[in-house]
């Protein structure tokens, strides 16, 4: 989509076309690290696909299989999802609490009622996410009475489940601001979601990605933790040739990488001392005297600096191999 498409989605997805689950219509700025992306879901009318039931009205409401659907493409993530007091239980919590005298749960009618609380995180189109807490209480006197003995037996046991199932699919219907029904003309239209994800065609949030995505591989795995970069920091050519030198030169003792360290000005003034070198016996002045036995343990010249290091090189490459 274009610039002027992602600031105005009502534009590409017009209401009398599509179901548009999305809770604002414009946006006034998005960053180019940033993306917007659009998914359609197409839920099936027909009851016997399990999309949609039929109710009372004749319109249709969307099962748990068609809000999964609009879960997925809108990258809503479940934070929390846990069993709570029902409001009788809260309620003799309290005076519990209060008396100073348990409750006497064995005998109470409400006992086996239970209620499930979900909390979900639903990305924003400006890039930030909300929070959606929905609690679900199932009365179960009032479902045995919707039910026969049988059907009873069969859902007694996984009451939690489905509890916590409409505790969710409740979560999703506020997040996205579903209709309870839809007509059955209205469920031919897509529905339509909206969102931000990082653009990872943007080179400074890439490299941001791929430090991540290896200093997690090394908290797994092991291994040298990979420095994160900043968005202006660029990377060199030779900056792995730098590293692998470093540790090469570790090895002897080095303090820090001589290739990354500039040779001293030879002085034009002669030496009250001439110093010779160690290989070629060519006559070194002090500095580069110095600068020699540190890095090389000996007395080198230019000439015979840079053919050591370049043996050096060789030698490290050829174990490599």
């Amino acid at each position: 989509m274009s610039d002027q498409a992602q600031i105005a989605i009502v534009n590409d997805y017009p209401v009398k076309d599509y179901n548009l689950l999305i809770p604002v219509k414009t946006m006034q700025e998005i960053s180019p690290m940033h993306k917007v992306v659009v998914n359609q879901v197409q839920i099936n009318p027909d009851p016997a696909a399990k999309d949609v039931y039929k109710e009372k009205n004749g319109e249709f409401a969307l099962t748990k299989k068609a809000l999964a659907k609009l879960m997925a493409a809108a990258n809503i993530q479940i934070v929390d999802s846990k069993t709570v007091l029902t409001t009788k239980c809260r309620r003799c919590a309290e005076i519990a609490k209060s008396t100073r005298v348990a409750p006497n749960c064995g005998v109470c009618t409400y006992a086996d009622d239970i209620a499930h609380q979900v909390t979900i995180a639903v990305p924003e189109p400006s890039g930030t996410w909300r929070t959606v807490q929905c609690t679900k209480e199932i009365r179960m006197a009032d479902e045995k009475n919707k039910m026969t003995d049988a059907q009873y037996k069969s859902f007694f046991p996984f009451r939690s489940e489905q509890c916590e199932s409409k505790a969710l699919n409740r979560a999703l219907r506020e997040a996205l601001m579903i209709s309870s029904t839809y007509a059955a003309g209205e469920l031919k239209k897509p529905f339509v979601v909206a969102y931000i994800v990082p653009n990872m065609a943007d080179p400074d949030m890439k490299r941001v990605v791929a430090a991540q995505y290896a200093n997690s591989m090394v908290m797994m795995f092991g291994g040298k933790q990979v420095k994160q970069l900043s968005a202006a920091t660029e990377i060199g050519p030779d900056e792995d040739l730098i590293e692998s030198e470093t540790c090469y030169y570790a090895k002897y003792g080095d303090e820090r990488n001589p290739y990354e360290e500039e040779l001293p000005i030879e002085e034009e003034e002669p030496q009250s001392e001439q110093l010779g070198c160690h290989d070629c016996g060519q006559i070194i002045d002090q500095s580069v005297y110095d600068y020699a036995v540190k890095w090389f343990k000996r007395p080198l010249c230019r000439e015979c600096q840079q053919a050591e290091k370049a043996s050096r090189t060789a030698a490290k490459t050829g174990a490599a191999k």
